[in-house]
């Protein structure tokens, strides 16, 4: 076995019972960060952005250590299992309810050029299993290959359930009206994502803000663009929170 493979099977397993970030401390957390130096260097795409056959499709987050503006300064460093605001999940454009993060994943589509991330929630009081898609496009630079440039468009919180009406979706989760639950950035929040690892079926990817985000290639769909397909039936990318199905 290479010291690619060898270091590669090994984070994976971490990451496979270990969720919680870094502000965990554990052994295990720590191992991560070390297994995740590492690997950069033994990348064997050092230019992802030319290997859109390779990053195509839906990529389940399967360790988030999340950076300072993803899900606010409560979530900073956490991982798995973390409550802050759903207004801190969204860049403030979004009702300040509780969101707990339940599963993420990142969704691109090269011909269109989405960078969508899509996240299962537990939302409100009741915790509602629930989707938070945040939409966005991607860019290139030439002259950094490493990284995807990326335009924050907009978000909107949908119930796992698809025949749920918005309406009874909304008093459930304890907002006052649907449209309340979507919103656009204008202008665009610019920020970029550099991927210091990635091959045919694992992703490791550094945010501009801290945040660190390890990937697994899935042939799931893509919910982000087929949740809202008419007549469309997307299988939950999590069952109920364990909480809630109690």
């Amino acid at each position: 076995m290479s010291d690619r493979d060898r270091l590669r099977a090994e984070l994976v397993s971490i990451i496979a019972t270990h969720k919680e970030g870094f502000a965990s401390g554990t052994p295990e957390s720590k191992r991560i960060d070390e297994l995740i130096d590492a690997l950069a260097p033994l990348t064997p795409y050092p230019n992802p952005m030319d290997h859109a056959q390779v990053f195509r499709g839906h990529w389940s987050g399967d360790y988030f250590n999340f950076g300072k503006l993803v899900g606010g300064s409560g979530s900073r460093d956490q991982g798995v299992g973390v409550t802050v605001s759903l207004k801190e999940f969204s860049m403030g454009r979004l009702p300040d309810i509780p969101a707990t993060f339940m599963a993420s994943g990142l969704e691109i589509e090269p011909e269109s050029g989405a960078y969508n991330f899509v996240s299962q929630f537990a939302l409100g009081h009741n915790r509602v299993p629930s989707y938070h898609f945040a939409f966005a496009f991607y860019r290139r630079k030439e002259e950094q290959l490493d990284r995807f440039f990326v335009d924050f468009a907009g978000f909107r919180v949908a119930p796992v359930d698809q025949a749920m009406p918005m309406a009874e979706f909304a008093d459930a989760i304890g907002v006052d009206d649907p449209a309340l639950l979507s919103a656009e950035l204008n202008p665009r929040a610019k920020l970029w994502s550099r991927v210091v690892y990635m091959d045919d079926d694992l992703r490791i990817q550094l945010g501009q803000l801290g945040g660190h985000y390890i990937l697994l290639k899935t042939d799931r769909p893509m919910y982000s663009l087929d949740y809202w397909k008419p007549g469309a039936r997307v299988t939950p990318m999590l069952g109920p929170p364990k909480s809630a199905a109690a």
